[in-house]
Formats: structure tokens, sequence, C-alpha cells
């Protein structure tokens, strides 16, 4: 996958189930933009965790320099 934001794969998260709850899809589509939202969804929860992983590492950084 491509160098993308957090945000602008919400944003194509989003996209996709409006076109899917449209029901307009075909489904060699509908299958195509499901694995394409399985992807999305893996990397944003990726990003949260290394995220949180850093905001844990900071502020135990900071509580460590602070004593």
């Amino acid at each position: 996958m491509k160098q993308i934001t957090y945000e602008q794969a919400m944003t194509q998260l989003e996209a996709l189930a409006a076109q899917m709850e449209k029901g307009e899809l075909g489904i060699d589509e509908l299958s195509q933009r499901l694995k394409e939202a399985q992807r999305l969804i893996k990397f944003c929860r990726q990003k949260l965790l290394n995220v949180e992983k850093e905001i844990h590492d900071i502020l135990e950084q900071d509580a460590t320099s602070s004593e």
C-alpha cells in the first residue's frame, strides 16, 4: 500500500462503505472493494497501535525524567 495518512485511509473506508451500502456493486467488484477495505482497516489498526506505543513511550520518558 502506498504511503497514506490515517485520515486518508479513513476517508477511503467511508467512501467504500457508502458504495457498498448503495448495493449497486456487482459481486466481483464487491469482492474487490471488501479486500481493499480489509487492507485499509489493517493499516488503520496498525497506525493506531503505533501511535499508542509512541504516546506510552513519551509519557514514560516524561515520568522518568521528572523523578
